[in-house]
Formats: C-alpha cells, sequence, structure tokens
C-alpha cells in the first residue's frame, strides 16, 4: 500500500524509517567560481550539523578535510528564508545578501544510519549574491571560491558533492 508522506506524528503521518532532514544550502557564486568552507573544531558545528554527535571518529575526521556548501538544517518552526539568514550572518559574517533565486530539490536514497531503511532529504537551495567578503571565524578553516567546473563530488563532506551539479551551468 503507498502511502503519502506528511509532518506530524509518526504514529499518525508517515515518516521513511531512515528519516528525512531539512536544509538550507546557499551557493554564493562570483565570475565562474562558488563559495565553500571548510570546517574546523568547534562546538558550532553540534548545532549547524547535530548529525556529527554520532558520526565516527573517522567520518568526523572526514568533515573537517572536506569542503561544503555554507549550510545548516532548518530548526523546528524556522522558515527556510530564516535559516539562510542564520548561515549568512553566523558562519560567513554577511549580513546583506540578494536571494537571485530558489529551489528546493530532495533526495530519496538509502539512509547511511539506518542500514535497510530510506532517507529523504529536502533541501533549499538559494543562489545568493554578496558585496562584502566573509568575514574569518573560528569555526571554519578555510573559506575560498573555487571554480566551479573544478569540483569534485568526493571532496565535499555530508553527502553535499551531491549537490555540485546545482551549481554547474546548464
Amino acid at each position: 500500500m503507498d502511502e503519502f508522506g506528511f509532518f506530524g506524528p509518526s504514529e499518525k503521518h508517515y515518516i521513511p524509517g531512515g528519516g528525512f532532514c531539512i536544509s538550507v544550502f546557499a551557493f554564493v557564486g562570483k565570475g565562474g567560481n562558488v563559495l565553500l568552507v571548510r570546517p574546523a573544531q568547534h562546538e558550532k558545528w553540534g548545532e549547524w550539523a547535530p548529525n556529527w554527535r554520532i558520526y565516527s571518529d573517522e567520518s568526523l575526521n572526514r568533515e573537517f578535510r572536506s569542503w561544503r556548501f555554507p549550510s545548516s538544517y532548518v530548526k523546528s518552526g524556522e522558515h527556510p528564508d530564516d535559516a539562510l539568514s542564520r548561515v549568512m550572518k553566523d558562519q560567513l559574517g554577511v549580513s546583506k545578501f540578494i536571494v537571485k533565486d530558489s529551489r528546493l530539490v530532495n533526495y530519496y536514497a538509502p539512509s547511511r544510519r539506518y542500514k535497510g531503511e530510506m532517507h529523504w532529504d529536502y533541501c533549499f537551495v538559494y543562489n545568493v549574491e554578496i558585496e562584502d567578503s566573509p568575514s574569518p571565524k573560528p569555526w571554519l578553516d578555510a573559506v575560498r571560491y573555487l571554480p566551479i567546473d573544478e569540483l569534485k563530488e568526493e571532496e565535499f563532506g555530508s553527502g553535499q558533492g551531491s549537490l555540485i551539479e546545482l551549481v554547474k551551468p546548464s
């Protein structure tokens, strides 16, 4: 029997056994490049990436060596636009930005955490323009604009490499 997915108590509505995530991603472009960050070991990542709390040491160390788009999970009751503002301010130190366009993309794939179960990812993706440079923050090891056409999926953490297709010109 097919079931429809709704937000709500799991006893009343279907939620995949592998769970689901709702996230925002900021694609900040500049002349054929996109802004990426590499996290530093800092307590702030417990807020932005709470799933890291259950990662193995090996997986967590990989996250600290990998690139990612400025991003975060959407908090309960938070509008995705507000989550984007939080990401821009807290992660990049940018308060003035222009959203050029946005879209919702989703992925339904086997869960990496719950074997044999499926997982939904709902990704609010924003193409953002900024005037000022991001401010260095102690929770970031690196902040760089990298050429879009040189991005490689394996260089990204938390499965974010699958989003590369969205920043490349069609």
